[in-house]
């Protein structure tokens, strides 16, 4: 399916049936210095631009973006600089400075990756202004996406919001960024498989709603890339270029979907924990966030080949022989790792019915999973492949996170989010400390 002819459209679907519409209404590529004519067709004339970058990526690419636009347009520039912390991250407390500063601007252009993007579509989000990004890696899927993640309170928090207006990119400033920002998006697109295969579970089970298009359409788009990890690293302009396709349409499966489920599942929730316990314990985030993706969607793996060789009686008997003490497990984990932060029961707590559901059919219904799971994910030796060649981080240990603080991660995580997972799954069935003693040996 031919899905950019979609841009900024609703449509019906081909799989579900159902009417979707895509967010973002344009994206282009070119030279910087083509950004006044793509700006010109979608705001006019005589209007105010807030320009939003940090103290890295104003340097890149929002300085020069300034002085072109500025010749055109009232042009204002937002540079936020680390308070606190070696590098910007999506906080509260950059948004409140965002906010402060918006006046009768008529629309941001976020010059930067993730952290700008999320910070300046919230921002636009609440002043119910138009967003444009003007990426500076091919590092997330933020660009295209109708939601923004960020911590509040001390909660990684994964928010609805209004999807950038348009994508502008130079493909020489997306080349030329970081390598470890281009593995990190290199990563995260790589959790499609697995969130997919979390998100169909939940729907057999809950009956939430289903759609195969974003696998579908994701899938297209990685098979250009999933094997050229190597070239990634060399920098290849080409399969950087892939890969960004492959990130803004995992952006745009976000607004199918209307929900992040199609690229965000059990692997997301591992990173979302870190860095909740990075921020809460003062210390730096440990990774980019694909890099820290990567070895959950390892875990994620890892989890499902254990699970294999189980039958229907073996799971019966191991959802009877397990309880939880739900509340008990909530209280050590915001104890031990989130400074003592009461923030998880009251998310935790949405999830309990989909929990007793879980138990009561997930039995019944496991050989039909498995062979719908089987559609989505690639086996473990040959994902650990593909992240191996393009030198992304295998464990916990790489990422500068110690053996104790990776097994409490992979433990915990599914406290934060209401989303049904196979981390649920591993913990409800009592094999989840088994199978993370295992992987941290791996």
């Amino acid at each position: 399916m031919e899905i950019y002819k979609f841009l900024g459209k609703e449509f019906k679907c081909p799989y579900c049936g159902k009417i979707h519409k895509i967010g973002v209404k344009k994206i282009e590529s070119g030279n910087i210095d083509c950004l006044p004519d793509f700006i010109s067709k979608i705001i006019g004339k005589n209007k105010k631009i807030l320009i939003l970058a940090d103290n890295i990526t104003y340097r890149v690419a929002g300085e020069k973006i300034e002085n072109i636009l500025g010749k055109i347009w009232h042009v204002k520039s937002i540079i936020l600089n680390p308070e606190g912390e070696k590098r910007v991250t999506a906080q509260e407390k950059y948004l409140s400075k965002i906010e402060g500063k918006i006046e009768d601007e008529k629309i941001i252009i976020t010059v930067g990756t993730g952290t700008i993007t999320d910070l300046g579509k919230i921002a636009a989000d609440r002043f119910n202004i138009p967003v444009i990004c003007f990426p500076t890696a091919a590092s997330m899927n933020a660009y295209t996406s109708p939601v923004a993640a960020y911590i509040k309170n001390g909660m990684k928090l994964t928010i609805p919001v209004k999807s950038a207006e348009a994508i502008f990119m130079d493909f020489d400033v997306i080349k030329d960024a970081p390598v470890d920002l281009t593995k990190a998006g290199f990563a995260d697109s790589l959790s499609k498989g697995y969130a997919n295969a979390d998100w169909k579970i939940s729907s057999m089970i809950t009956g939430e709603n289903f759609c195969f298009l974003p696998f579908e359409i994701m899938s297209k788009a990685e098979k250009k890339y999933v094997d050229k990890g190597k070239n990634i690293l060399k920098k290849d302009g080409e399969i950087i270029g892939y890969l960004m396709e492959g990130l803004n349409i995992g952006g745009i499966s976000m607004s199918i979907a209307g929900k992040s489920s199609p690229v965000s599942g059990a692997e997301h929730l591992i990173s979302h924990f870190l860095d909740m316990y990075a921020h809460l314990n003062g210390k730096e985030n440990f990774s980019w966030h694909g890099l820290q993706v990567g070895i959950g969607i390892l875990f994620s793996s890892f989890v499902y080949e254990h699970l294999q060789n189980l039958n229907k009686k073996d799971m019966e008997m191991m959802f009877r022989a397990t309880k939880i003490d739900y509340e008990s497990k909530i209280e050590n984990i915001e104890k031990n790792f989130l400074k003592g932060k009461p923030i998880l029961k009251k998310e935790f707590e949405k999830k309990i019915k989909s929990l007793e559901l879980l138990r009561e059919r997930f039995p019944s219904l496991w050989d039909g999973i498995k062979d719908e799971v089987r559609k989505f994910i690639h086996p473990y030796s040959e994902i650990r492949n593909f992240l191996k060649n393009a030198e992304c981080p295998l464990s916990f240990k790489e990422i500068g996170v110690s053996e104790e603080l990776g097994y409490n991660s992979i433990l915990s995580a599914r406290y934060i989010r209401d989303r049904l997972t196979i981390l649920d799954i591993a913990d409800e069935l009592g094999i989840i400390e088994k199978i993370a003693s295992e992987f941290m040996e791996e």
